[in-house]
């Protein structure tokens, strides 16, 4: 084939196996500007920002202090590196992580592919958010969780056309409505000490407190610190937005549409690549990798952080004014807190005891809602790649059997666990988080150095980071376990 004036052929190296990629010229991003900027990290922090950010590390600090904020820093910092370098396959190629890993081989696309079902198959952020929500209605919280389900699924089926674009939209209007209330009652409660000890304890490096390494709390804070945006698998998915958005080479791919409203696209079984020896080609590239990287800081890093600066100023507050919101918050229950909490609020205003379980209701529905899209796209993909036969029906297709599969199972689980309550699901999560993203981890440290051309592979910062994060999210799991009998942020 001829590309720009050279004859070059299909590319196929000894790095990686798969089917061959084939030249085109790479999707030209335009100038740089706020509007690209933010991308499927929006998404991707929608996602993240949950009990982690609105009640593990508020409790946290209220045990230990505002000092303590600097390991959550540390853990926000691996998530940002994390989702600059997770979508440079994908913005080189237009193929998901989860291709990558199979080109690699086909065991790690399966290890994913069940690593995900064990994961996610249980609804138990909007179940929580239900329970929350119940409390606050005097109600079983079963039927709100299953109407909960319902919703998501009807949502993402009656889609108009292209499916991303309404997941984007609700979980943009879900997180703003979450950053403006926490923010306008913490404004309207917290003093000016109450702000300054949170931000300067956010950068308190190396501070530490004897209670660190006690089996109560080491878990906890291992857990924090993994938690601290997305988590599981949830960076993985970012790949699969970032190909919806047209980023980089995933131009070239099919967009999954609605059930009724769409129609079904021709799916390939690979990617394209563009000629790296080409300055022009470069040029792109780069600007596409800035807006990656703004993404990534911005969209998901920065909201993530200020999320947690003003859930942490409110937390302290509750504290200060109730004693039964700091029993609740230190015993570690989680509805009972978010009861307490509630009522302490209610002194200021009446207005802000509904108002806070409405947000956290907020909280579970939305990542429930891009977990169910996320859970689908990424079985969709991998399942369309592991079984031939699969590429009859086509990845639309296969996208809404997943839809199906994860509303059954889920109201199926919440009918099943009712007895146990309503935070029985995230057990689970607790455990196979950590260990998701330090195989991702791993997987990235390789397909970053080995799978791209050395002008596109990554800095000796990131590889850096990534070792760190492969290393703490595997050793610190096994750690709790066998060293305290524990799951980290169990």
């Amino acid at each position: 084939m001829v590309y720009h004036g050279v004859h070059m052929k299909t590319q196929k190296t000894g790095k990686y196996g798969g089917p061959p990629l084939e030249f085109k010229v790479l999707n030209d991003p335009g100038p740089v500007s706020i509007r690209k900027i933010l991308g499927p990290g929006l998404i991707l922090a929608a996602l993240g920002v949950g009990m982690g950010e609105t009640f593990m590390w508020p409790r946290l600090v209220l045990v230990f202090g505002p000092n303590i904020r600097w390991i959550a820093t540390c853990g926000l910092i691996i998530q940002v590196f994390v989702t600059m370098e997770i979508a440079r396959w994908t913005y080189y190629t237009g193929e998901s992580i989860f291709q990558a890993g199979g080109r690699i081989n086909v065991s790690i696309m399966w290890y994913f592919y069940i690593m995900a079902l064990l994961l996610y198959i249980f609804p138990g952020h909007v179940v929580t958010g239900a329970g929350a929500l119940g409390l606050y209605l005097k109600i079983d919280w079963v039927p709100i969780a299953v109407a909960s389900i319902l919703a998501i699924a009807a949502i993402l089926i009656l889609s108009p056309y292209q499916v991303y674009k309404t997941v984007k939209t609700l979980l943009v209007i879900a997180i703003s409505i979450m950053i403006a209330v926490s923010l306008i009652v913490a404004l309207g409660v917290g003093t000016p000490k109450m702000w300054a000890d949170t931000l300067v304890g956010t950068v308190a490096f190396g501070w530490q407190d004897p209670r660190f390494y006690t089996k109560t709390w080491m878990p906890l804070i291992i857990g924090g610190m993994a938690f601290m945006g997305p988590s599981g698998m949830q960076q993985m998915w970012y790949t699969l937005w970032a190909r919806e958005e047209d980023a980089g080479m995933g131009a070239y791919m099919p967009k999954i549409t609605g059930l009724i409203f769409g129609k079904e696209a021709t799916w390939l079984e690979k990617g394209y690549i563009f000629n790296a020896d080409l300055d022009k080609e470069m040029d792109k590239w780069k600007r596409w990798r800035k807006l990656n990287v703004y993404d990534a800081w911005i969209s998901l890093g920065l909201l993530t952080f200020i999320t947690t600066v003003f859930f942490t100023v409110l937390s302290i507050y509750a504290a200060e004014a109730s004693p039964a919101a700091m029993k609740a918050i230190l015993a570690g229950s989680t509805l009972p807190a978010i009861s307490a909490i509630a009522a302490a609020f209610s002194a200021v205003s009446p207005v802000l005891y509904p108002l806070w379980f409405i947000v956290m209701f907020i909280v579970g529905w939305k990542m429930s809602f891009g977990i169910f899209d996320a859970f689908a796209r990424g079985q969709a993909d991998m399942t369309f790649q592991l079984f031939k036969g699969a590429r009859k029906l086509g990845m639309r297709k296969w996208y809404y059997i997943w839809v199906a599969i994860v509303t059954l199972v889920g109201i199926t689980m919440v009918l099943i666990g009712q007895a146990k309550g309503p935070v029985f699901l995230l057990d689970l999560l607790a455990f196979l988080s950590p260990w998701a993203m330090g195989s991702y981890c791993l997987l990235l440290l390789y397909v970053n150095n080995v799978m791209v051309p050395g002008k596109l592979k990554m800095s000796w910062v990131s590889n850096l980071i990534l070792a760190f994060g492969a290393v703490f999210y595997l050793v610190s799991l096994f750690y709790s376990i066998f060293v305290f009998g524990a799951i980290p942020g169990g």
